[in-house]
């Protein structure tokens, strides 16, 4: 079945460069390899896989996919351009350069003049061109290892970044962790802002809470394959490839070995470190969402189960989205009054958010489509995927929970055991305050389950 999806997939969805690197290029590799790894490169310094790769590096093809777009700034074209013709390629768009330790260089030119990626397409296409050689390698049988790595030119990977201990084949991507060099102020408050999203997620159970970071994937060869590879996307396409990879099987949380992520200003893309760290030093404003709308999220997902109805219960399934949902919504009988009303409140604004969101015509098909319920609440967690965790989010940031202070959101916290700087309003920050409380940060992602996703235990 994996390798009809796979060959599937290569036939009608891989980018069209594939075809002819199977046809005419991939039989002359000079060997076969254990592994693979998938760097788009675009505006580096010259000598960049030089601090990428690891030291232990061996029996790897490295695929380096030279990028630009063609509306790209052209002193970044320029030094992209220079990148590539320091290997002193061929005519054609894919070269091959030894790196020892029977490891292997593809050096993909989409960087020159008439190969340059379309407008608003970028580092996603850039991506799954890169994603697409590698399944090709691996379904030829000239890769071992079914897992495609990805990175960025702009990490440094440490050693044992290659294992051969492989995840379980219903595991679609491993993520592995992460840090941020050299610390600074504004990197670390970025950090923060990362663990901190996806430990909120986690506390109130959602079955998106994982980082999703392009850099720091392992993606299952097949599961690459069901979701038809990277988003051709400009920004994000890390997060929206995470997003489709989530449901088609597990998502592992790896503990080691660290990835040190350079703390750079960018404008490669809009969104990522880069970016934030361009809109940091412009404007210092450190702020967090606020904690209580991970605590209404909390009340959707512990109410999807009791969402669940036979098809053959017509009164109930004939209800209102509206009725349905606060008639499973279940007070304390010894609360107060005043309590009471401000629950119904409470589970107003839920609702609201998620008719937003379009719950009114998702739940009668998840009625008609779902036989029992594992299947219902999968059919919902796939609904309400990480872009609509999201949206959810934001809706109530908008709608009754501003972003708070940095010091006030983390203070919040029942889970953190931290100091922080007395309230003011611009508390101030020290390095090592902020270091302390990504530390702690680090520490509670360390101890979350090794596996999650809206797979997971849904069969």
């Amino acid at each position: 079945m994996a390798a009809a999806t796979i060959r599937q997939y290569l036939e009608g969805y891989a980018e069209p460069i594939v075809g002819w690197f199977q046809t005419e290029f991939l039989a002359q590799l000079p060997r076969a390899y254990q592994f693979v790894l998938v760097i788009p490169v675009f505006d580096e310094p010259l000598d960049c896989l030089e601090q990428v790769l690891p030291l232990d590096l061996q029996q790897t093809l490295v695929i380096v996919v030279v990028n630009s777009a063609v509306d790209s700034d052209p002193v970044a074209v320029a030094q992209t351009q220079a990148f590539w013709k320091q290997f002193s390629p061929t005519e054609h768009a894919i070269s091959c350069v030894p790196l020892g330790q029977e490891s292997d260089c593809l050096i993909v030119d989409c960087a020159t003049d008439g190969r340059q990626l379309p407008v608003k397409q970028g580092v996603g296409l850039a991506r799954k061109i890169g994603g697409d050689l590698a399944l090709a390698c691996i379904h030829r049988g000239v890769v071992a290892c079914p897992w495609i790595h990805c990175t960025d030119a702009d990490v440094k990977l440490p050693l044992h970044y290659f294992d051969n201990t492989l995840p379980a084949p219903d595991v679609a991507v491993a993520i592995y962790p992460f840090q941020h060099v050299p610390p600074h102020e504004n990197i670390l408050f970025y950090e923060i802002s990362l663990r901190y999203y996806v430990i909120q997620l986690a506390q109130v159970g959602s079955p998106y809470a994982f980082q999703t970071i392009g850099s720091l994937l392992k993606i299952n060869a097949y599961h690459y394959a069901m979701v038809r590879g990277f988003p051709k996307r400009t920004a994000a396409e890390d997060f929206y490839m995470l997003n489709k990879l989530a449901k088609t099987g597990q998502i592992l949380r790896l503990k080691v070995p660290v990835i040190q992520l350079a703390s750079r200003i960018s404008k490669r893309v809009p969104f990522g470190t880069g970016a934030a760290m361009a809109r940091l030093a412009q404007q210092p404003k450190f702020e967090l969402y606020h904690p209580q709308i991970f605590q209404y999220l909390k009340i959707w997902l512990d109410v999807i189960p009791k969402l669940w109805t036979p098809s053959s219960n017509l009164p109930t399934t004939h209800l209102s989205v509206r009725e349905r949902f606060q008639s499973q919504i279940s007070l304390q009988t010894d609360i107060k009054q005043a309590d009471i009303k401000q629950a119904a409140t409470h589970n107003t604004l839920v609702l609201d958010a998620l008719l937003a969101l379009g719950l009114e015509k998702v739940l009668p098909q998840a009625d008609r489509q779902c036989r029992d319920l594992a299947h219902f609440c999968r059919y919902l967690w796939v609904w309400f995927d990480a872009f609509r965790t999201l949206k959810f989010i934001h809706y109530l940031r908008d709608h009754a929970f501003p972003n708070l202070p940095l010091s006030d959101a983390v203070g919040m916290m029942d889970i953190m055991s931290l100091h922080p700087p007395e309230t003011t309003p611009n508390p101030s920050f020290s390095t090592a305050h902020l270091t302390q409380i990504n530390t702690q940060l680090i520490l509670l992602e360390n101890q979350l389950p090794k596996a999650v996703g809206p797979t997971l235990g849904s069969k």
